[in-house]
C-alpha cells in the first residue's frame, strides 16, 4: 500500500559511531567545563520573558566565552578567524553540519536504551524507555517538525540570514531556515519581551538574542515538548535553551545549554558545528502529509512498552560489554567517578533502572503554572474576534461581534467584575450568550455576575418573556434582559440537586451529540462528550475561527479531574481528547492551525491534545496491565504508573492529586 506521507520514519540506529577516545574525552572535558562556568547561573527556575536572563557575571559570561573560544578550533579543525567586534559578527549564510562530533545524531540515530552522559532524571528515563518509535505512525505524530534543541542537531543545512529596518538598517531579527522539516526559526534582536505564560508554544519557541563579545547570545522559551535524541530521550514543554553562537573563519560552533526541570536533574550542555557553503544547494522543502498508515488500528491504541518490557533495552550494554547500570545512568554518568562507581555493579542495579522505584512519594509538577495570580484579568487574542481571558481560575473564551458577546465559561466568579470590563473593552454590545463546559466551580461560579450584565436581544417580545411562570426563579425571572446561558442539559440537573443559587443554573440545555449556533457571521458547534470528565461536558469549535474550547476534557496544568461520582471515565476522556484531535488540522509541519483552549493553562494546539491524549491512553494501559495481573488498588498506587509524568502533572495536595487520578482510572477500568 501506497503511503501518502513523503517523509520516511526516522530509524533507530543500533550500530555504535566511530567518535575516537580522544574527541570523546574532549567533549566530556568541555561539558564539564561548561558546567562549572556557565550552568550555575541558570540552575534557579527561570521565569519567562524575565530580562535578567542576559545580566550573567562577567565571570560566567568570560569563563563560557573562553571556553568556546578555546574549543571552537578542535571541532572546526580549521584555522580561526581574526577577532571581530560585536557589532562586526556575521553569521549569515548556508551552513552544513560538521560530522565528525555527532555523526551518530545527524545519521540514523542514537542506538536504544543508551542514555549514559545524559543528566536524564528519573522521570526522563523511564518516559525514554516506554517510548516506541511506532508512535511516529499514529496519524498526528507523522509531520511533527523536530524541536529546537534537537533541530540543531539534526541531519540537514541552514540558511541564515538578517532582518533589518529598511530605514535605520536596526537589526530586528535574525533567521534561521532548517531544511529538515522545513523548520523556521527567528531570534529577535530588538529587546521584545518574551510572551506572557498562557501563550502559545511551538517547535522553535520564543528566542531572543544579543551580541556578548564575540558571540551571540540567545535565550528560548515557550517550546513544545520533543527530543533530546531520537532513542526517546525526551524534552518537555517546560525546557528553556541558552546557546552561545561563535564564528571561527567558516566554521560555526554553537553550544546549546538545556534547562527542563521535567525530564533533566541538571542542564544538558551540547555543542554543534557547521562548516560555510559557498553557496545555495536549492533544496530547502521537506514536504509532508500524514496519512494512514496501519489500518484498522483502534483509536485508543499509543504504541508503547510497559515498565521492564522495552525488548531492546540490553542491545547496547551487552555490544559494548557494560554493566546494564552504565546506560542507564543520568546526571552522575557524566563525571569522572563514575566509573569507580560501577565497578561493582550487578545485574539487579541496571533492572532496578527499568521500573519506577517502588513506594516511593510521587513527584510533583515541576511546571511553571501558566495561570496568572495578579489578581487582574489578562485578556490575549486568538484569532478574528476570538479571545482567552484568563486569571479567574479557569479560562474564558470570548466571541465579539455585531449580535453580541458569546462567552464560553465565566470564570470562578472572584474576578467577575473584572471580566465584565474586560468584555465590555472588546465588545459594543453586550453579552447575548454564556456557554458552559462543564458544572465545576470554574466554569460557572460567573454566570450569576456576567448573566445579569448581558442581555438576549432575541428575547424580548418572545414567548419566554410573555409567558415567563409567575414566581420563577434565576434566569427565568426576567429572561429578556440576562444574557441566556446554555450548557448540556446534564450540567443543570447536578448543579440544581447540589442546590447552588438558581442565577447559576443553565436555563437553556441540549440533549443531542451536536447543537450549532451561528453566531457573529460564524457557525458554532457544541459537542457533547458523553462520560468523560463528566457526564455534562461540551466542548465548543467556532468553525471561520477554527478555535476550539475544549474545557476540562484537556488542560496543560494537570491530569485530567476524571470526575467519577459526576459521570466521568477514563474511556470517555480519550474518547473526547481523540474527537477534538478529529477537528484540527495543523498550519505547517504538525503545528499551528486549529487553535485549542484548555480549560486551565497554556493556549494551545493539536500537539498539545495530542500528548496529553498519548499520556492519558499509556497511564490506562499500565493500570489495566496490572488490575490484569490481579493488582489491588493500593497495588496499583504503589507501583507508580504515572511516574514518568508526575514531574509535569502530578500534585500530592490539593483537589486533584495523582493518587486521585490513579483511583479514578482505576474505578473506570475494574469490573
Amino acid at each position: 500500500m501506497r503511503s501518502t506521507m513523503r517523509r520516511s520514519i526516522p530509524k533507530v540506529n543500533r550500530i555504535r559511531g566511530g567518535d575516537s577516545v580522544s574527541s570523546v574525552a574532549a567533549v566530556y572535558d568541555r561539558r564539564r567545563c561548561l558546567n562549572c562556568c556557565t550552568v550555575g547561573a541558570h540552575r534557579a527556575p527561570l521565569q519567562l520573558g524575565n530580562p535578567a536572563i542576559f545580566k550573567l557575571s562577567h565571570y560566567r559570561i568570560l569563563c563560557a566565552l573562553s571556553v568556546l573560544l578555546v574549543s571552537a578550533p578542535l571541532y572546526a579543525q580549521g584555522p580561526a578567524g581574526p577577532a571581530t567586534r560585536a557589532f562586526d559578527i556575521d553569521i549569515t549564510g548556508y551552513w552544513t553540519p560538521a560530522l565528525h562530533e555527532d555523526a551518530l545524531e545527524r545519521g540514523n540515530g542514537p542506538e536504544l536504551a543508551d542514555y549514559g552522559g545524559f543528566a536524564l532524571n528519573e522521570a526522563g528515563r523511564l518516559w525514554a524507555l516506554s517510548y516506541d518509535t511506532s508512535r511516529l505512525t499514529l496519524r498526528h505524530h507523522q509531520c511533527e517538525a523536530y524541536v529546537l534543541p534537537y533541530q540543531m542537531r539534526a541531519v540537514g543545512n541552514f540558511r541564515i540570514w538578517e532582518e533589518r529596518d529598511s530605514h535605520t538598517q536596526r537589526l530586528i531579527a535574525i533567521h534561521v531556515w532548517a531544511q529538515t522539516t522545513e523548520g523556521h526559526r527567528v531570534i529577535w534582536m530588538d529587546d521584545r519581551p518574551h510572551p506572557p505564560a498562557w501563550a502559545p508554544h511551538s517547535f522553535k519557541g520564543f528566542s531572543t538574542g544579543q551580541f556578548v563579545g564575540n558571540a551571540l547570545v540567545v535565550y528560548t522559551t515557550h517550546l513544545k515538548q520533543g527530543w533530546l535524541r531520537r532513542n526517546g530521550s525526551p524534552e518537555s514543554d517546560q525546557a528553556t535553551v541558552m546557546e552561545y553562537i561563535v564564528r571561527h573563519g567558516d566554521h560555526l560552533t554553537v553550544t546549546t545549554v538545556v534547562t527542563d526541570p521535567v525530564f533533566l536533574s541538571e542542564p544538558e550542555v551540547r555543542s554543534n558545528d557547521y562548516v560555510r557553503e559557498p553557496g545555495d544547494h536549492h533544496a530547502w522543502l521537506y514536504a509532508c502529509e500524514d496519512g494512514e498508515q496501519i489500518t484498522g488500528r483502534a483509536p485508543d491504541v499509543v504504541p508503547h512498552y510497559l515498565f521492564g518490557k522495552q525488548p531492546f533495552v540490553r542491545e547496547y550494554s551487552q555490544q559494548y560489554k557494560l554493566p546494564l547500570v552504565a546506560s542507564l545512568a543520568g546526571a552522575e554518568s557524566i563525571y569522572p567517578d563514575f566509573g569507580d562507581k560501577i565497578k561493582n555493579a550487578t545485574e539487579a542495579d541496571g533492572l532496578a533502572k527499568l521500573q519506577p522505584e517502588p513506594n516511593r512519594p510521587s513527584q510533583t509538577s515541576r511546571a511553571i503554572d501558566p495561570e496568572p495570580k495578579d489578581g487582574d484579568i489578562h485578556v490575549f487574542p486568538i484569532r478574528d474576534h476570538t479571545y482567552l481571558l484568563t486569571g479567574d481560575s479557569g479560562n474564558i473564551v470570548v466571541q465579539t461581534g455585531d449580535q453580541g458577546a458569546l462567552v464560553v465559561d465565566s470564570g470562578a466568579g472572584k474576578l467577575s467584575d473584572k471580566v465584565i470590563a474586560a468584555i465590555n473593552k472588546l465588545s459594543e454590545r453586550p453579552i447575548q450568550f454564556i456557554v458552559n463546559t462543564s458544572m465545576h466551580a470554574e466554569h460557572v461560579g460567573g454566570n450569576a455576575k456576567l448573566g445579569a450584565a448581558g442581555t438576549d436581544p432575541s428575547l424580548p417580545g418572545s414567548f419566554f418573556d410573555l409567558q415567563s411562570p409567575a414566581g420563577a426563579t434565576g434566569q427565568l425571572n426576567d429572561p429578556a434582559h440576562h444574557a441566556t446561558v446554555i450548557a448540556q442539559n446534564n450540567v443543570t440537573v447536578r448543579l440544581q440537586a447540589a442546590k447552588v443559587p438558581a442565577e447559576i443554573v443553565p436555563a437553556d440545555t441540549y440533549l443531542e451529540e451536536r447543537r450549532r449556533k451561528f453566531h457573529n457571521g460564524e457557525l458554532i458547534e457544541v459537542f457533547y462528550e458523553p462520560n468523560a470528565i463528566t457526564d455534562g461536558d461540551s466542548i465548543l469549535h467556532f468553525r471561520r475561527s477554527d478555535v476550539i474550547a475544549a474545557g476540562d476534557v484537556f488542560t496543560t496544568t494537570q491530569y485530567p479531574f476524571i470526575d467519577i461520582k459526576n459521570g466521568g471515565s477514563v474511556q470517555g476522556e480519550i474518547k473526547a481528547l481523540n474527537h477534538i484531535l478529529s477537528l484540527t488540522g495543523y498550519q505547517h509541519e504538525g503545528e499551528g492551525g486549529t487553535y485549542i483552549v484548555p480549560g486551565h493553562g497554556y493556549l494551545s494546539d493539536e500537539h498539545e491534545v495530542l500528548e496529553y491524549r498519548d499520556m492519558v491512553v499509556i497511564i490506562r494501559d499500565r493500570i489495566q496491565a496490572l488490575i490484569n495481573a490481579g493488582a489491588t488498588l493500593a497495588q496499583v498506587k504503589a507501583a507508580r504508573p504515572t511516574a514518568d509524568y508526575d514531574t509535569r502533572y502530578g500534585a500530592n495536595s490539593g483537589p486533584w492529586t495523582t493518587d486521585m487520578f490513579i483511583e479514578a482510572i482505576y474505578r473506570s477500568l475494574k469490573p
